[in-house]
């Protein structure tokens, strides 16, 4: 598959990503369905599955290996969405109760916070990199393309450094995992966010 051609599947990804994370909070808990909330996780890991590939095939076809920088900046990209996976697995984890993911509902707390910022810290960093790279000086559309993706990801990292401050500040240390039932599942109905 070409990079043309994956970079518009990521951007399509990314865009259900947000749109159905948009739907959710305005109509919180019309994913609630097990039917619709499996349909929402498996189309959010292959968005995320196609934004990791994504970065893999641009740090093998694109990314020249006399550019230290640039190979350094692709796998920080491609750890960041491996990284972004984790939440994922969570949401796949609490809707299927797979044995082998329990891990990932243990600490699904430190997931949905740290995760998804580490994602978009790195993912930062790579488009700053790309952005200020002297050789796409002359290629304005890719300029762009990297100042876009650089000020997303700031946005992103700036409003998950709030959930981190949240997380930390709270000081909330409880697992729901060994809460009565009833309990368990309205604590899980306020992480439901971590479901898109």
């Amino acid at each position: 598959m070409n990079i043309n051609t994956l970079a518009k599947l990521t951007l399509f990804g990314l865009a259900y990503i947000y749109t159905v994370r948009l739907i959710d909070t305005i109509y919180h808990g019309i994913f609630r369905p097990a039917a619709v909330a499996g349909t929402v996780v498996g189309l959010n890991i292959m968005a995320g599955l196609v934004q990791l590939l994504f970065f893999i095939v641009l740090c093998q076809q694109f990314v020249p290996e006399d550019k230290p920088a640039l190979r350094t900046a692709s796998w920080l990209a491609i750890i960041g969405s491996g990284i972004g996976l984790l939440p994922k697995l969570l949401a796949m984890a609490v809707l299927f109760q797979p044995q082998p993911l329990f891990f990932f509902i243990r600490y699904r707390a430190q997931i949905t916070a740290f995760c998804p910022w580490m994602t978009a810290v790195l993912l930062l960093t790579f488009s700053l990199i790309f952005f200020f790279d002297h050789g796409f000086r002359n290629d304005k559309p890719l300029k762009r393309a990297f100042g876009a993706g650089a000020a997303g990801w700031f946005i992103m990292a700036a409003t998950q450094s709030l959930v981190i401050i949240n997380y930390v500040t709270a000081g909330w240390s409880g697992w729901p995992i060994f809460l009565p039932p009833v309990q368990l599942f309205s604590s899980l109905s306020h992480f439901s966010h971590f479901w898109v």
